[in-house]
């Protein structure tokens, strides 16, 4: 594609700050490497000495404000006197990537219909605080997300998205001419997002470039000039609310009741928090129900938090996400049943259960058969689990060990796990020699033992290739990829049926995996980047129902073949790669939900 060589006008609004304004203007003129551009300054009476520098500067043009006209009034004063597209630029604000307005603009011009660009902008430590901006209900207090996280090559592609802040915003002309500046109601504070919304009424998307990253003091001025941050921002808001709220609301034009545990860091809530936010963006009005007695709780997501707020409404339909057992909770007008099982069958009681419901979902054809092996007479929909592709993709940054070979794996101990057929297969296939290293991941506490208790005790030989045990290392889920791209291969062995994101998070990742092949992820095996290990039937010690045991021969094999294939089975997997983000994101999974809930409202 030939790249646009539009001109382009930055915008920098400075009151005071003299320092920050000087890193800001001088990193602009140094460092970018766009052809045409130019840099208005626009300054709102400043009285520390940023006049005067500005002034002296070479190849800018200077507006001078006798007064502080606030955010708005200011940059609307560069707008026009710019004629051209502009950017606009706070003064806290900070040029890292030479071509970064390139890519910027390659984005705004990747469609005629794009009218509005940010960027990724990460903090002084280097951590990223802005990816795009969303407006959550019933609060109406503006949020970026994802808020505070290490930047570890998350929101690196380009997207459309609700809002973007104009610390850093990319705005065409075309849409100026059509909308004019921005709204003068606002002093500062929720003008970006009123300007987004302008956007969007007058056909314009507003998108990330996430190729771009600037660094972003945030609210360096505002803290500089001792600004009543607090009282601006809830006037704004108001402003907002009364020229906006109902747009917002008209957003949603479904309804649901999300039940299941939300608080914590077992299954059920990190699949719950990706989906309650697919649900979100695709006009889904969620309230929710909880299965842990946590409805008071602060939620530490701003979103989920705010739809923890808003009232119940049993004649909205429901869905349980939970132990099927826990499925006699459910209590709205249409109740679906969002269960899986570990075995081959669900238990006599849970099935009672599920014939309650009006519909069944279940997350493969695997736990389907299953339900109707048991005897399930209601209907029944394969809804999969699926993987945050922003933040599971080959582009995570890892932290790959130089000149190693690592299998990954999580160590459990129980009658579910296979943890010792995993160490016993590895430690007696590859020798003390070989450039290859077990990391396993595990918790301290194991069932009636300790991790090393339970090691110990099986008497691994000391001539072997090594094992790397990280135990109770607190990894925040967020960075999970760069865990998994850390690694060369995952290997997810158990005797359950359903193993979860992990392998499907690994493959987004462009990471081989080798599971047990029978249970829901056989439905993932390819035997090329997905290796299966054929399993023997068991019978659970607890429910007498039937599991499957991993073969530890096929193990062995399965994991040598791996390493001896290393680079055609990487190679595999960045094809599989691009299948899961696209057919199993979370949004896809959203979409399989909405048709069920219009099948259930036509």
């Amino acid at each position: 594609m030939t790249e646009p060589t539009v001109p382009v006008s930055v915008i920098v609004l400075t009151w005071n700050g003299l320092e920050v304004t000087r890193a800001c203007v001088s990193s602009i003129l140094e460092r970018t490497t766009h052809p045409d551009f130019r840099v208005i300054a626009v300054d709102n009476a400043s009285t520390d000495g940023t006049r005067e520098y500005l002034r002296g500067l070479p190849g800018i043009s200077l507006i001078e404000n006798g007064e502080n006209l606030g955010f708005v009034k200011g940059n609307n004063a560069g707008i026009a006197a710019a004629d051209t597209d502009v950017v606009l630029m706070n003064n806290d604000t900070e040029i890292i990537q030479g071509d970064w307005l390139e890519r910027i603009q390659r984005t705004a011009y990747s469609s005629p219909d794009i009218g509005v660009v940010g960027c990724r902008l990460v903090n002084a430590q280097g951590r990223l605080v802005h990816a795009g901006t969303y407006m959550p209900v019933p609060s109406y207090w503006g949020q970026e997300y994802p808020g505070d996280e290490k930047d570890i090559g998350q929101y690196s592609g380009d997207a459309e998205v609700e809002g973007v802040i104009f610390a850093c915003a990319y705005i065409k002309k075309e849409l100026i001419d059509k909308v004019g500046p921005l709204d003068e109601d606002y002093f500062s504070y929720f003008e970006d997002t009123d300007y987004c919304m302008k956007a969007r009424r007058a056909g314009f998307r507003v998108f990330r470039c996430g190729s771009a990253t600037v660094k972003h003091l945030e609210n360096a001025s505002t803290d500089l000039n001792r600004m009543d941050f607090s009282g601006t921002f809830r006037r704004s808001r108001e402003t907002f609310l009364t020229k906006w709220k109902d747009q917002v609301d008209s957003r949603y034009t479904r309804r649901l009741t999300w039940h299941s545990f939300l608080s914590g860091d077992d299954l059920y809530s990190r699949i719950s928090a990706k989906l309650l936010w697919s649900l979100d963006r695709a006009g889904v009005d969620v309230n929710l129900g909880f299965l842990e007695g946590a409805e008071r709780a602060e939620l530490a997501d701003f979103m989920i938090n705010d739809m923890k707020n808003r009232p119940r409404d049993r004649d909205r339909p429901q869905v349980l996400f939970g132990p099927a057992e826990m499925l006699e909770r459910a209590d709205g007008s249409w109740n679906a049943g969002y269960v899986f099982t570990p075995y081959d069958r669900f238990k006599p009681a849970c099935v009672r259960e599920m014939n309650r419901m009006d519909e069944i979902w279940v997350p493969s054809e695997f736990q389907k058969q299953a339900a109707l092996a048991s005897g399930v007479k209601t209907e029944i929909t394969v809804i999969p689990f699926g993987v945050d592709p922003e933040y599971f993709h080959p582009g995570i940054e890892g932290h790959p060990l130089e000149g190693r070979f690592v299998f990954l794996s999580t160590l459990e101990w129980g009658p579910q796990a296979a943890s010792e057929t995993l160490l016993r297969a590895f430690t007696d296939e590859f020798e003390a020699g070989e450039r290859v290293v077990l990391v396993a991941k595990a918790t301290s506490s194991a069932p009636g033992a300790e991790v090393e208790e339970e090691v110990e005790a099986m008497g691994l030989p000391f001539d072997r290739a090594p094992v790397v045990f990280v135990v109770d290392h607190d990894i925040p889920a967020y960075q999970s990829g760069a865990l998994l791209r850390s690694a060369d291969c995952l290997v997810k062995v158990g005797r359950g049926a359903e193993a979860g994101t992990e392998p499907a998070e690994a493959l987004a990742c462009g990471i081989p995996v080798i599971c047990t092949d029978w249970g829901s992820i056989a439905e993932h095996l390819d035997g090329a980047a997905a290796y299966g290990v054929g399993a023997a039937p068991a019978t659970s010690p607890e429910d007498g129902l039937q599991w499957a045991d991993p073969y530890y021969g096929e193990l062995r094999d399965a994991m040598r073949r791996v390493f001896n294939g290393a680079e055609a089975a990487r190679e595999s997997a960045q094809d599989a790669s691009r299948r899961v983000r696209e057919n199993l994101s979370w949004d896809a999974v959203a979409s399989l939900i909405i048709d069920r809930l219009d099948g259930n409202s036509a």
